[in-house]
């Protein structure tokens, strides 16, 4: 059974259909060869931790697509301006089409570094297999191709390579979430499930440390505060968003009131499900997107 077959048939065991324009997109078996270009200075709530960049396979090199950033927004902001093939500016950070390394639209794919580890790159590379385990078991919940998580070179820090199913980008608050949750498997233990990992984030009992400068050490308080969000998401994957990527990424999503930069991670994706302004009018991404907040998925 081919792929795509197998995961028709995996989502339609959970009630779902397959998005029209997911098609299968192999993920190297060996890892594979990278290149990374020059970063730049953008305006940033974190200033150490973890970093992602995209990355896209150019002829079986995997080139970096955008700068590194602690931020997940500026990463769905690059997203909106790849499938509409345009530019986007916001904070220093730029993504122009016209310019820039195509994303990778077949698979979702990040570098992601920290330089707290360079002197100790052992450290961070222990925790690869735990963190695709944990990839990986919420990826069967929701019919995805498993993610595969590749040590590869970086100058500046210890550096993986992860490259995850294009599910992981077909919405905004899909971007966010595989970030944040790449940051939590960081912190799981081989052999626990994801919801024991999962309801130990929302609980508090696993953090990075308390240094609110540094891109993790809000995890905790992220799951727990997008906690309906993700388990709609886990229980009925895809079907909250449009079938067709493009139509989570709408041309004038910027100008429906709702910030692109700020209002589409997985936080606001929650709390815009129920709140309202003093007029009694939906806010954020709900305002903006109100396909995505059918009742039936939010129950």
């Amino acid at each position: 059974m081919s792929f795509l077959n197998q995961l028709r048939d995996a989502q339609g065991r959970f009630g779902r259909t397959v998005p029209q324009n997911l098609e299968p997109v192999e993920i190297p078996a060996e890892t594979p060869t990278v290149e990374f270009s020059k970063n730049y200075h953008t305006a940033q709530v974190y200033s150490k931790g973890f970093e992602f960049a995209f990355m896209s396979d150019i002829n079986g090199t995997y080139q970096q697509a955008c700068t590194f950033v602690y931020c997940k927004d500026f990463l769905h902001d690059a997203v909106w301006a790849m499938v509409n093939k345009t530019k986007w500016e916001v904070w220093g950070f730029k993504y122009d089409t016209a310019k820039d390394v195509p994303l990778d639209l077949g698979n979702c794919v990040f570098a992601l570094r920290n330089t707290s580890y360079k002197g100790k790159p052992e450290d961070f590379h222990q925790a690869r297999e735990a963190c695709q385990e944990f990839l990986n078991k919420l990826e069967a919940k929701m019919g995805f191709q498993p993610t595969r998580i590749y040590e590869v070179p970086n100058k500046s820090a210890p550096c993986w390579l992860i490259v995850g199913d294009k599910g992981w980008q077909h919405a905004p608050p899909m971007v966010g979430l595989f970030t944040l949750v790449i940051r939590v498997g960081f912190m799981h233990q081989l052999g626990d499930s994801a919801d024991t990992t999962l309801q130990k984030a929302k609980d508090g009992k696993i953090k990075i440390g308390t240094d609110s400068g540094y891109a993790g050490n809000r995890d905790c308080a992220y799951i727990s505060s997008a906690w309906k969000g993700i388990q709609a998401i886990l229980k009925h994957g895809l079907d909250i968003f449009y079938e067709k990527m493009k139509d989570n990424y709408p041309a004038d999503l910027p100008k429906r009131g709702a910030s692109l930069h700020d209002q589409f991670g997985p936080v606001n994706f929650t709390s815009a499900a129920t709140k309202k302004n003093a007029r009694g009018d939906w806010t954020g991404s709900r305002k903006a997107m109100p396909h995505w907040y059918r009742e039936k998925y939010w129950e």
